[in-house]
């Protein structure tokens, strides 16, 4: 007979564990609650069907749902173990809408396995169209809504390195194609779904995203990322980075190496929960499902080898319970000006001054992390010239000089960039509008993937106003050169090698002060300034018809009296991190002053309207 266990009355209850009944949407990157609350899902992940004794009762959700867990991902082995059981799968969303626990759904492709090529989920196409449409058609027909569908787990071609690197695209058109055939099985069934996509390299490689788009049909798509925190610290910055552009799920992460024999690391994995918990560049709270919930011979597992039937914790386990019992632990990236803001007038050009990033340190002013190869220690550090005239050395922005020899004739330069990294500038912009734009780039052959965001949102549109390409390549400032070139500089204009044809400028939707995110989604070979060009073109609204526009200003507000434009009639409620609704008011299309009563602090405020939802963070001083 199994032991269900009893948690110590020290573990709190988790504020945003929403009851699994009320079903889920995106608004926006966020992933809410159907009435619009932001929520965090958080729990763990099942191992293979070979462990199905630690959940093939309801006991064993019940037992997750003790420990603090309001999901379950079910990862459904399909060539390893029994293969598909369906049958399984159906019980496990059972157990789990009977305990109040959301449930992941996922077509779990492993890749040792010979008989799949290389992690290429088109392998298995067929079977997985049967299973999903199973699955979806029992989810309607007994009336669920708490159940989210991941279509494949790390497709990936089976090398290291990179998740991004010239020739490896094809891994992503592998997923496209998949999620062309996938995605209207499910739509048809349930159109509201949340649906999680594999993306390359082990679910790293979270540019191609918003880089060459997927066709989401409509759907709730989000997109999956796996941390191993033993090993994988250089890959968390991705996280970080690619917030402000996608929705994200960590659907697999664990404190231990991807690598038997690998010791655990708490530290990396405390850095992840950081960034989950909101201390990204876009502010989105981040849901995450531990590996796993088993008693395998594994640091990751939960539970010390074979001791499932008697609950003993091991350090993996202890770490995720205590996590789960401190509940919601929100807090986000805030940074203020480097002696003043930068100006964009609206008529000359801004030449951004790289050297004045933003105050606030790591994780609020910028995300840098040094690779292995930087000529400075201990790491973290300067890798450029800290302390040369007046470079700021306390920090860890790696700002140097595009010409050494003649610092007088030179550019700073943000140098020795490693894949996920970001610094935000403060800008104060005289005229809104869409302004073209040039970097000043050297001859180095490089990854060279760069974003830019407005407030922690995409900022690249293209000359018809679209957002849908979000990411560029930097382009060399002569033939490009795979060995030197670090000292050749020139102006260059990035280019989308998914759009050749198209050009792209950095949106501003309002005057006022913003913070200009630069990314860096790759390693790149340098940035020597960018040039904000004067004279912006007028917003293109042809695309805004239909669309949801809500401006909050100011934002940091004071004493909870702002602004709000919306183009419909609205329902505006504001939620605390808790997820308490704290103030809620009808307002009318066009712009209206609200009094709310709110102290210093993170918010939420949710404008719901005949266009659905939308959510905006709002800061109180």
């Amino acid at each position: 007979m199994k032991k269900l266990f009893t948690l110590a009355s020290l573990f709190l209850t988790i504020a945003f564990s929403a009851n699994a009944s009320e079903g889920l949407t995106l608004v926006g990157n966020q992933l809410c609650t159907e009435s619009g609350r932001p929520i965090q899902l958080r729990g763990w992940s099942t191992h293979g069907s070979w462990f199905k004794y630690c959940y093939d009762e309801e006991e064993d959700f019940a037992a997750m749902k003790e420990a603090g867990a309001n999901m379950a991902r079910i990862a459904m082995y399909i060539n390893e173990g029994d293969g598909i059981d369906v049958e399984w799968v159906k019980s496990c969303i059972d157990f789990c809408a009977n305990q109040g626990l959301y449930c992941i759904v996922d077509w779990h492709l492993e890749r040792e396995s010979p008989s799949i090529s290389r992690g290429n989920p088109m392998t298995f196409v067929g079977q997985a169209k049967n299973f999903f449409l199973e699955i979806a058609s029992y989810v309607q027909q007994k009336g669920y809504n708490h159940v989210l569908y991941e279509l494949c787990n790390e497709p990936n071609e089976d090398m290291d390195g990179s998740p991004y690197e010239v020739g490896k695209e094809y891994v992503w058109n592998w997923i496209k194609d998949y999620c062309k055939e996938i995605l209207p099985v499910i739509k048809n069934v349930d159109p509201d779904a949340i649906v999680l996509v594999g993306t390359p390299q082990w679910d790293r490689g979270v540019v191609f995203p918003f880089m060459d788009p997927i066709d989401e049909m409509g759907l709730n798509v989000m997109y999956s990322f796996h941390y191993y925190a033993g090993n994988q610290e250089r890959y968390l910055g991705l996280l970080s980075s690619a917030s402000a552009f996608i929705p994200l799920f960590v659907t697999e992460w664990s404190i231990s190496s991807d690598a038997q024999g690998s010791k655990d690391d708490t530290k990396s994995a405390d850095k992840l929960m950081e960034v989950c918990n909101g201390k990204n560049l876009g502010g989105q709270i981040i849901s995450w499902a531990n590996w796993s919930w088993s008693d395998k011979n594994e640091s990751s597992s939960t539970f010390r080898s074979g001791s499932y039937a008697d609950k003993l914790w091991s350090m993996s386990g202890d770490y995720v319970r205590k996590l789960l019992a401190y509940g919601d632990n929100f807090t986000f990236s805030e940074s203020s000006a480097y002696e003043g803001a930068q100006i964009l007038d609206g008529e000359n050009d801004l030449y951004l001054q790289l050297e004045k990033f933003d105050e606030g340190g790591n994780y609020n002013a910028y995300y840098d992390f040094d690779e292995d190869w930087v000529l400075c220690s201990p790491v973290p550090c300067n890798a450029g010239n800290a302390g040369i005239n007046g470079i700021r050395e306390s920090d860890f922005v790696d700002i140097g000089y595009t010409n050494e020899d003649d610092m007088s004739n030179s550019y700073y330069n943000l140098g020795y960039i490693a894949q996920g990294e970001w610094v935000k500038y403060t800008i104060d912009v005289k005229q809104a509008g869409d302004y073209e734009f040039e970097t000043y780039t050297n001859n180095h052959i490089d990854e060279n993937i760069i974003a830019f965001t407005v407030d922690g949102k995409n900022a690249l549109v293209d000359e018809d106003g679209n957002e849908i390409y979000r990411a560029l390549e930097l382009q060399a400032s002569l033939d490009g050169d795979k060995y030197e070139g670090f000292h050749d500089w020139d102006w260059t204009t990035p280019i989308s090698p998914y759009a050749t044809d198209k050009k792209f400028r950095l949106r501003f939707r309002e005057a006022g002060e913003h913070k200009l995110g630069i990314v860096f989604m790759t390693s790149a070979s340098g940035l020597g300034s960018l040039k904000i060009k004067g004279s912006p073109t007028e917003i293109v609204k042809a695309n805004d018809v239909n669309r949801q526009i809500v401006r909050i200003w100011p934002n940091p507000a004071q004493d909870g009296t702002l602004n709000i434009s919306v183009n419909y009639d609205s329902n505006v409620t504001i939620y605390n991190v808790q997820g308490v609704a704290v103030f809620s008011q009808n307002v009318a299309a066009g712009t209206t002053k609200l009094n709310a009563p709110l102290v210093s602090g993170i918010y939420y405020v949710t404008i719901q309207n005949e266009k659905g939802f939308s959510t905006e963070k709002l800061s109180v001083k």
